[in-house]
């Protein structure tokens, strides 16, 4: 007997890659622009903060450490998010995860249950999705206009709240869409949140990875409004394996000081995050170097030929993206009948071609008839990637 909440767990960015595996098994070379990591292009760890973590495990830091994290790290998160984005925290307000994804499953764990709703951006990361209906709540998605430049729509947003509604999500850099939420936005967000008493969840994974806009932090917007901000070292500090992230609490009027505690007791359920991961942070946090900056410059470039490709694909609508490292292109499947959707367009370019992309129904309803694409890697496989798209199109 398996209970239904795993039998109807999905996870459309690994669930293709399972069927990339058979296909790779055929023989076929596959070209992987489902996952966003950075480590398995060109993009490698920094050497000092790999040396910090050697350093770690050498010198005998191989044991349980503290459930919210070691002293020192959190310590480092709260001075590197107070100069970041002028926001009154303290170490306390710190818990140390591994990775952003289980302080999203923290979150949604302590704020849902009995059908309760949170809002998400529609489209969004298929994690806040499933994790709502794995704690038997109603993700509610609030549209992103793909005309605007996905932003998201206010009003849409503000109809959608309800007494069910238990927080807000931003996700800005978004994913899949790239998204980065414009100042005049957030502050509406923000405003919207402490005009119904709710709290925000802010995922920042990206906010280091932007190209032209600048990025707008909801607490550096609050007052009032509890915000329950999620970063990590897995993209800027290129550490996807290490799965090494944190929570920060910024609570000006202690509104969620119950949800703090109780998500510590959950912390210290699960022991602890990686323990020599936590002492190469704060090597990472305290001389940040340049591998961010020279990241950003590289992709930035991949970014711009990648959007100049696919916009003279006919039948194919694609919005630049701000931030992060995705192209969240649309498909008129009117133009291509063959194919009745975009997952079964993913899954039969997939085994035609090689070319291994993720279907845009897999970020939520509002990802219909698009595909989420991964620039990350060098512009040689990405010429090849559009010539195999392009000629499959036409």
């Amino acid at each position: 007997m398996v209970t239904r909440r795993l039998q109807e767990l999905e996870y459309a960015i690994r669930d293709i890659a399972v069927i990339a595996n058979e296909v790779k098994q055929s023989g076929k070379k596959i070209y992987h622009l489902n996952i966003g990591d950075p480590v398995i292009y060109d993009f490698k760890t920094p050497a000092y903060i790999c040396n910090a973590m050697a350093r770690a495990a050498l010198e005998g830091q191989n044991f349980y450490v503290d459930s919210l994290g070691i002293p020192e790290l959190r310590n480092e998160v709260c001075r590197y998010e107070r100069n970041k984005n002028s926001i009154d925290i303290t170490p306390d307000d710190i818990l140390i995860t591994s990775g952003v994804t289980e302080g999203i499953f923290f979150a949604i764990s302590a704020l849902i249950e009995n059908q309760n709703e949170i809002l998400v951006p529609g489209p969004t990361y298929p994690v806040y999705i499933n994790y709502t209906r794995f704690f038997d709540g109603h993700p509610i998605e609030y549209e992103m206009n793909e005309e605007n430049g996905w932003e998201p729509n206010i009003e849409d947003l503000r109809k959608k709240i309800t007494a069910k509604t238990q927080a807000i999500v931003i996700g800005s850099p978004n994913n899949p869409t790239g998204a980065v939420f414009s100042k005049k936005n957030v502050k509406q967000i923000v405003d919207l949140a402490g005009e119904h008493d709710l709290p925000i969840i802010s995922d920042e994974i990206y906010d280091q990875i932007i190209y032209e806009k600048n990025y707008a932090c909801p607490a550096s917007y609050s007052k009032d409004v509890p915000i329950i901000g999620m970063n990590g070292f897995s993209k800027a500090h290129l550490a996807t394996g290490w799965r090494l992230g944190y929570l920060y609490y910024y609570d000006p009027e202690n509104k969620i000081t119950d949800l703090k505690e109780n998500i510590a007791k959950m912390a210290r359920a699960r022991l602890c995050a990686n323990s020599i991961a936590q002492y190469a942070a704060i090597e990472a946090l305290r001389n940040p170097g340049t591998h961010t900056d020279e990241m950003v410059k590289k992709l930035r470039i991949r970014r711009d030929y990648s959007y100049k490709r696919l916009r003279q694909i006919e039948g194919v609508h694609v919005i630049n993206p701000e931030g992060a490292f995705y192209l969240f292109p649309k498909i008129d499947f009117k133009e291509f009948p063959r194919w009745k959707d975009d997952k079964d367009f993913v899954i039969n370019l997939l085994k035609d071609t090689g070319v291994c992309l993720v279907y845009g129904s897999g970020f939520g309803n509002h990802g219909k008839d698009h595909v989420r694409i991964t620039f990350l890697p060098e512009l040689e496989t990405l010429e090849i990637v559009y010539n195999l798209l392009e000629n499959y199109l036409k």
